[in-house]
Parts: structure tokens; C-alpha cells; sequence
């Protein structure tokens, strides 16, 4: 019913609880502590597990409630560092023995494309194995700039995909890119459960701005004046 009212740009019918819910939280680094604390205690608590149920989606890369900050905190916070979990780094992160990973080009060699989530099963000073739902795969070191942490991932990633909960940050910083096509491909991966967490102004942008389907119409408006 939200995805619907969403598309059709109406402002969804959220509520603290249910299926469907809306937090009001006004400062970025707020949203990004309590993205955390969702993550690691309060839908644990609910029976979803962390790493399998939750995929928390971002509409940027940057800033505290990009994919970028957010997937550091979840790791520390689900992850964290120890003797027991060895690591290896490259020149954009660090990954740890049992983190959640994304495949972010297709290897037709490897049989692992774009978008295929998997875990790190083993881990060494030269390379890692990821176990993928189907296959078990090997990375030399110069192969893992194809892999990124998942434990956040762009709404573009997760296109195509389904989720137990969907869990979305909406803030201001993120202007530029709160789109309503955006935000309805982001609830609709969830099969259970959705969180926006944000503003409420965040949310009236995303639900109103439709610049992606104006800009295809003034199109399909040009061409049809061509003819």
C-alpha cells in the first residue's frame, strides 16, 4: 500500500511500530548511532538476524549516512576487530575474516557477478574465500578491489534483490539524490519490514521530486515535436 502511495506521490502512513515505520531524527551522526543500535540490538531482539536479515540501504556513498561511514560503524559494531579475526587491507578497506562482502563487477571465470552477497570464510595476508549462496570463491589480493563491504549498499545495488528488512536513512545531506523512484525501489526490497529513519523533510523531497520521470517525458515530448 506505502509502495503505491510512494509512486504515486503521496506521503506513506508510517507509524513507531508495524510494518512499516518512520523515525524522526533530525541530526545525521544521530541517525547513523541509531542505524547501529537497530542493526546490533533492537531487530535482534525481534528474531532478525543482523548479517541475513537486515540490509541497510543508503542513497549515497558519502557523508555520516553514506554507504561508505555506515558500513565502517557496522562493522566495528558486528564485526569488531580481534586477534581471532585476521584482516587484510587495500587502498579503500579493511576487511575482516567474516564480514558480510558484495561482488561489484561480474567474473564470468570466477562464476560471481555484480551484486552476489557472500561472507568471508577465510582470510589470509595474501588471500581471501568468500562463500557466495552457490559457490565458495578465492581472491588473490590484487583481485578484492571486486569485493565491498555489505553491510550497507547504494539503493542501486540492491535493485532486483529482496530483503526480510530494509532499513533507510533519509536526511537532508542527502538532497541531491532523494528521488521518489529511488525511495520506492528501496521499500519494495523489503519483504517484511521497512525503517526510514531521517527527517520528515527528507522524506516530502524524496516522495515529491519525480525528476526522473519528468525528464523521460519532456523527452518523449522532443521527439514526438520531431516527427
Amino acid at each position: 500500500m506505502n509502495a503505491h502511495a510512494i509512486n504515486a506521490g503521496r506521503l506513506p502512513l508510517c507509524s513507531p511500530q508495524g510494518d512499516f515505520q518512520f523515525w524522526e531524527i533530525d541530526d545525521d551522526d544521530a541517525v547513523a548511532e541509531q542505524i547501529v543500535t537497530l542493526c546490533t540490538k533492537i531487530l535482534p531482539q525481534q528474531g532478525f538476524s543482523p548479517l541475513t536479515d537486515i540490509q541497510v540501504l543508503a542513497p549515497m556513498h558519502r557523508q555520516a549516512c553514506g554507504t561508505d561511514n555506515l558500513n565502517k560503524v557496522l562493522q566495528a559494531a558486528l564485526n569488531p576487530k580481534s586477534p581471532q579475526r585476521p584482516e587484510l587491507t587495500n587502498a579503500a578497506q579493511t576487511f575482516r575474516l567474516g564480514d558480510k562482502v558484495i561482488q561489484t563487477k561480474n567474473n564470468y571465470t570466477k562464476q560471481v557477478f555484480n551484486g552476489d552477497i557472500g561472507f568471508i570464510r577465510e582470510l589470509e595476508a595474501d588471500h581471501l574465500t568468500v562463500r557466495f549462496a552457490e559457490e565458495t570463491v578465492d581472491y588473490e589480493r590484487a583481485e578484492i578491489g571486486e569485493l565491498t563491504l555489505a553491510y550497507a549498499m547504494s539503493v542501486h545495488k540492491s535493485q532486483g534483490s529482496e530483503y526480510p528488512v530494509i532499513v533507510l536513512p533519509l536526511v537532508p545531506g542527502h538532497r541531491i539524490m532523494l528521488q521518489r523512484n529511488l525511495l520506492y525501489t528501496a521499500v519494495t526490497r523489503a519483504k517484511s519490514l521497512v525503517i526510514l529513519l531521517g527527517s520528515k523533510a527528507a522524506l516530502q523531497t524524496a516522495v515529491e521530486n519525480d525528476r526522473t520521470k519528468r525528464r523521460y517525458t519532456l523527452l518523449a515530448e522532443r521527439l514526438a515535436q520531431a516527427l
